[in-house]
């Protein structure tokens, strides 16, 4: 048997695959790099935050609203200037929603809470008002209903200074509530 001789491999396949061995080591390189980098002894752990004091918000049970999830809640609240007067820029937990509240981004204004609800603006504005009175706000003043159906909710909270103002207006099939939560109220 007579034994051909071997083509000799092309340059442009001996560069390609040394190539190929190039870029899988530099790959290979880059993870090891970054693993030990990750791995380092002498990394400073990450600072802890600390902790911030919750200053605890009148407690509502008012059957038919719930403490649905109010809208920028976090440990650090921070505050906002409106035209009706510093406001805190989330809600407290315990704040009388009514059930099915969903959050919703409403407006540009800035409000501590804006949400949609599948339910009639009267009902809605009523069921909020008495969680306010039922929740440790003293005065709650809901207005009539305007010609477009809003209502406009207006409450004291015990703390001196404390006020709240609950829009609430058809929107569609849906209610929209708007809720500016004065700074003087405890901290959400």
């Amino acid at each position: 048997m007579t034994r051909r001789p071997t083509p000799p491999i092309s340059r442009l396949a001996r560069s390609s695959s040394a190539c190929a061995g190039l870029r899988a080591a530099t790959i290979a390189c880059a993870v090891a790099l970054g693993v030990a980098a990750c791995s380092a002894s002498g990394a400073s752990p990450s600072p802890t935050p600390e902790p911030t004091a919750v200053v605890a918000s009148p407690a509502v049970g008012t059957p038919g609203v719930s403490g649905a999830t109010p809208s920028g809640t976090a440990a650090a609240t921070g505050r906002s200037a409106t035209a009706w007067g510093e406001i805190w820029d989330a809600l407290p937990a315990a704040f009388p929603l009514p059930a099915g509240a969903s959050h919703a981004d409403l407006s540009d204004g800035p409000f501590s809470g804006t949400y949609t609800v599948a339910a009639a603006a009267a009902a809605t504005a009523s069921g909020i008002a008495d969680g306010l009175r039922g929740g440790g706000y003293p005065t709650v003043n809901a207005g009539s209903p305007a010609e477009d159906g809003s209502v406009t909710i207006d409450a004291t909270g015990s703390a001196a200074g404390c006020r709240v103002q609950v829009s609430v207006r058809p929107l569609g099939g849906l209610t929209a509530i708007e809720i500016l939560y004065g700074s003087a109220c405890p901290a959400p």
